[in-house]
């Protein structure tokens, strides 16, 4: 009962700091004269950049600990106002990618591994059937056929028969999925569950177990890597673009700066001319006022 209260006052406690400051309870001459920004080391870049990894795998094996900085949509909207140059400037989304090349590393690790040990399991199967093989060979054969026919109605401008063979070579890819579980459930039948490793996630699945490959393709582990891989291939596409547009937003700032300097030095040497004519007036009368 405490720890739900202690918990509610914890969050009501964060969403007051972001509305009004952590200051917010200090004398007003205490307080810090700046709003929040989100520049601020208390709000976690990775989430500005799109997400916070250590939110994606609470509770699985995969978890990464906790993240104990503040998770603002207040400030991610703050973020996403500025322009593509300036967003670059900061780097947050290069730091982004850096962590999430770690942790890709780290799972394409485990999974190398996991792959090695199901490879051994496979290896004392008995061999497929050779029947089944066999139509399952008959199958691809037709697929590359029907593929070849597809690029032909193309070349020809026949785009809507194209669309159709298009559809019988998707229908026969599934026939073929379905004929390869089919093989490895036979192989599999007198020796047990063999263990498979998803790609994506490392997660051991059974080999031909549909019901738990299905289960697994939308569990958090699964999930949160597939977002963490794709959210890292748009980091890597975009990268070199990053690179330009802080580039560009450097050389502007320079620019700005220079006119701004130069700017001061013209108001400067104006003020200069001005006292120049003032004194020169003031030197005219004083000379005009002793020669009489």
């Amino acid at each position: 009962m405490g720890g739900g209260g202690a918990g509610a006052r914890k969050v009501a406690r964060a969403m007051m700091d972001e509305l009004m400051g952590k200051d917010r309870n200090k004398p007003l001459s205490e307080r810090r004269r700046r709003r929040n920004h989100f520049s601020d080391d208390d709000y976690c870049k990775y989430y500005l950049s799109g997400f916070c990894p250590y939110m994606l795998f609470t509770n699985t094996k995969s978890d990464l600990g906790q993240c104990n900085l503040n998770h603002s949509d207040m400030m991610r909207e703050m973020w996403e106002k500025l322009s593509d140059g300036e967003r670059a400037s900061y780097r947050y989304e290069d730091d982004f990618q850096v962590f999430l090349e770690d942790i890709v590393r780290g799972i394409e690790l485990r999974i190398s591994k996991r792959k090695e040990k199901s490879q051994a399991d496979l290896n004392h199967l008995p061999p497929p059937d050779p029947e089944m093989v066999q139509q399952k060979a008959v199958l691809e054969t037709e697929i590359e056929k029907n593929t070849e026919e597809m690029d032909n109605l193309n070349d020809e401008g026949r785009f809507e028969e194209a669309k159709a063979m298009m559809m019988k070579i998707e229908s026969l890819q599934q026939e073929v999925k379905r004929k390869t579980r089919e093989i490895e459930n036979k192989r599999t039948l007198e020796t047990g569950k063999v263990l498979g490793v998803c790609d994506i996630c490392g997660v051991l699945i059974g080999v031909g177990d549909e019901q738990a490959d299905a289960r697994h393709l939308v569990g958090k582990q699964h999930l949160g890597y597939e977002q963490i891989r794709n959210k890292l291939k748009e980091l890597r596409e975009t990268q070199e673009r990053r690179r330009e547009l802080r580039k560009q937003f450097r050389e502007k700032q320079m620019a700005n700066e220079k006119k701004e300097t130069g700017s001061a030095k013209d108001e400067d040497a104006d003020r200069e001319a001005r006292r120049d004519q003032k004194r020169e007036a003031q030197s005219s009368k004083d000379y005009d006022r002793y020669r009489y």
